[in-house]
């Protein structure tokens, strides 16, 4: 009758007496445990979610929403910590598969404790499982900002944002033409600055950016056509033919990019393998060869970063 007229003080009350008694059954009592733990809740009674939401865990209680009510009763205490510990040993759990909301609350938890490398995990888990816009542009954000990252991975992240449409602001097109330029590669500068400026974003201080950026680009794109009568899909030299797939790719020929990168994967001994079937895969993911795509973003293997961003990519084909 309480709870029904939303007394949840009397609620509690009430629940705490009928627990006191030892003519229960087991099923009864953890019915009412799981209904405690709820009432405490909608009192705001953090303290006693967690102390109900233990011993309901302990009796063996099995509905995933009490362990969601404890890590939040837990994150809104401030002991983040607790929440990370508490996440860490329920995994252990053969099969266990977090809910969203516990995966929101453990990334909650871990960005307040600065705890990137988990921040970035748990994000992960969240854009595979969970795919939404946010997630995607809390994820590569976060990835973008990592320390020590260098210009060509910065580029790599910026066309994760470009695939997963959570590029939106000028700052973002201007960013990415930065890497690719400083990555040697000014045709995807000139690309990715083309499309910002179709959208219409350069307005005020950003407008002058722009033009300063197209300039740097166009010069050494111009440079680079020079350059690129040397590079053609019959050399010997693998680093020569990687080196093509990677202009070709930032130029958008896709199939070409992709065929330059498998004859240099063809050769073999080349020092970031990783790295070469990871824009092999994106080139074929860009061509519309799924299939092809997925088989060699799978391939990806001895760098843990690329590693990530492969299976990123993979989970975009979903």
């Amino acid at each position: 009758a309480a709870m029904n007229a939303q007394k949840f003080d009397v609620a509690s009350s009430s629940l705490d007496y009928l627990l006191q008694s030892k003519e229960l059954s087991s099923i009864d009592r953890s019915t009412l445990i799981e209904t405690m733990v709820s009432v405490s809740q909608r009192n705001k009674d953090h303290v006693k979610v967690v102390q109900w939401a233990r011993r309901y865990m302990q009796d063996g209680g099995t509905n995933p929403r009490v362990h969601t009510m404890k890590v939040q009763a837990l994150a809104l205490q401030g002991l983040h910590k607790d929440v990370l510990q508490d996440m860490q040993e329920v995994y252990k759990t053969p099969g266990y598969q977090a809910e969203e909301s516990e995966l929101r609350i453990f990334a909650f938890s871990q960005k307040q404790l600065k705890d990137d490398v988990g921040y970035i995990a748990t994000l992960t888990q969240l854009v595979t499982r969970f795919p939404s816009k946010d997630y995607w542009s809390d994820l590569l954000n976060s990835m973008g900002r990592a320390p020590n990252i260098n210009a060509r991975t910065q580029l790599d992240v910026s066309r994760l944002m470009e695939a997963a449409g959570t590029m939106e602001e000028a700052e973002d097109y201007l960013d990415t033409a930065q890497f690719a330029i400083k990555a040697g590669l000014p045709f995807e500068a000139l690309r990715v600055l083309d499309l910002g400026q179709a959208a219409g974003l350069y307005k005020g201080p950003t407008a002058a950016n722009y033009a300063k950026l197209k300039q740097q680009a166009q010069q050494r794109a111009a440079d680079d056509d020079k350059a690129l009568k040397a590079l053609t899909l019959a050399s010997d030299s693998g680093p020569m033919l990687v080196q093509l797939g990677d202009v070709l790719l930032s130029k958008g020929q896709w199939t070409e990019a992709a065929q330059a990168y498998q004859k240099a994967l063809n050769k073999g001994g080349l020092k970031r393998e990783a790295d070469v079937r990871l824009h092999t895969g994106i080139a074929l993911l860009k061509a519309k060869q799924n299939e092809q795509a997925k088989a060699m973003l799978q391939s990806v293997s001895g760098d843990a970063l690329a590693e990530q961003m492969a299976s990123l990519w993979i989970s975009l084909l979903k």
